[in-house]
């Protein structure tokens, strides 16, 4: 089988490692893997692969008219590479990618392509990292109705609210560590604002749900304004503060968001630094737990490889996502909420179950809301800080 990769940065150079390293066990089960070209940006920039004899290249035809099987994504673009990989699919080409963005923003248009051209169209790398995700959600949904998702789907802003929790360190000097060590990049805005976890949980939740859902229905709020007072007050109650990603299907309406989580169930609670933990309910198997690493060089490039080795065995699922139901995105449940600001609305004070100020700020916990009417009335807050309470207070 004739590969090629695009991109070598953290996660190709993961993906020639495994490959290079575990050719003769591949080669023993039938699994003859090669590498034919990778495409980089920049040519001259000395590259130090495994395997001395890679070919490289900076021309995308090059890659587009070989006579590859199947292309490994691994590039941070979203609209080049989304153009690129529609190039390649329109060519007959098999696509592996792990980039979460292009496969959020364009999972209807890339399954679409991908039965009419009928190729296989694998991302188990753009979710978890190395969790196995995708592929049993895909295998569930035949013989399941899978009700409701929720995870801790970014290893970044995990790393900073279980680093604040435990070690009591502000937000910004969590954020700068994470950085020096690399686990949260230079501009961490898709992390710790949610962005990240959005495309994750609309990818999930468009597989089970079988139903379009636009990310800009996804109701996103990150951890960017936290501070050491919200876990003082979490931990006052028997909390833990966690960023999920949640959906819930219930009477024909999707709810769906990503929101930091007052959490007691250890699954979470007990999910630090840069672990993934997804849960996920559904009507025969009643609940799944999925925990490890959620990024990584070799754990994304692990989830790679599994998926090319499941196309090479011809055992991968083809795409059947086809947007079939029409499913209305509405977060309707009634649940608390904790709530912290500056100031008082009337509105606010109509919702509050108890409050308790400390210095300028007011710590609340609401009645049982919708998160809708809670979005509308602190919409127009300035520095306010919420998150949805798991359990009942």
């Amino acid at each position: 089988m004739k590969i090629a990769i695009m991109g070598f940065g953290t996660v190709g150079i993961g993906v020639e490692e495994i490959l290079y390293k575990k050719r003769n066990p591949l080669l023993k089960r039938g699994f003859d893997i090669n590498i034919d070209k990778i495409l980089i940006k920049n040519i001259n920039k000395k590259r130090n692969p495994l395997n001395k004899k890679l070919t490289f290249t900076d021309d995308f035809d090059e890659i587009l008219n070989s006579d590859v099987d199947t292309v490994i994504d691994v590039t941070s673009s979203l609209e080049e590479t989304y153009e690129r990989i529609l190039k390649l699919m329109s060519a007959g080409k098999n696509i592996v990618t792990a980039n979460k963005a292009v496969v959020s923003k364009y999972f209807e248009e890339l399954n679409e392509l991908s039965i009419k051209k009928n190729i296989f169209f694998s991302y188990e790398a753009s979710v978890a990292g190395a969790i196995p995700t995708i592929h049993p959600i895909m295998e569930e949904v035949f013989i399941n109705d899978i009700f409701e998702i929720s995870g801790i789907l970014n290893g970044t802003s995990n790393y900073i609210l279980s680093k604040m929790e435990i070690e009591g360190l502000t937000y910004d000097e969590v954020l700068k560590e994470a950085q020096e060590l690399g686990y949260a990049e230079a501009d961490p805005t898709a992390d710790v604002y949610g962005f990240d976890t959005m495309r994750k949980i609309r990818i999930l939740s468009s597989i089970v749900y079988n139903s379009k859902i636009n990310e800009d229905d996804i109701f996103t709020f990150g951890i960017a304004n936290i501070k050491i007072s919200d876990f003082d007050f979490a931990k006052a109650l028997g909390y833990s503060i966690r960023l999920l990603g949640k959906s819930k299907l219930k009477d024909g309406k999707i709810n769906i968001s990503v929101i930091p989580t007052f959490v007691k169930d250890d699954f979470f609670a007990k999910s630090f630094e840069s672990t993934n933990a997804i849960e996920i309910l559904g009507e025969n198997f009643k609940k799944y737990e999925l925990k490890g690493p959620g990024a990584g060089k070799l754990e994304t490039a692990d989830a790679i490889i599994r998926d090319l080795l499941r196309i090479l065995a011809k055992r991968e699922i083809k795409t059947f996502y086809g947007s079939a139901n029409n499913y209305v995105v509405e977060n309707n449940l009634e649940k608390n909420y904790y709530v912290r600001c500056e100031k008082l609305s009337k509105e606010l004070k109509s919702l509050i179950s108890s409050e308790k100020i400390i210095g300028e700020e007011h710590h609340i916990i609401t009645k049982k809301v919708n998160l809708n009417k809670l979005i509308d009335v602190i919409d127009d807050f300035d520095k306010v800080f919420i998150a949805e309470i798991e359990e009942e207070i």
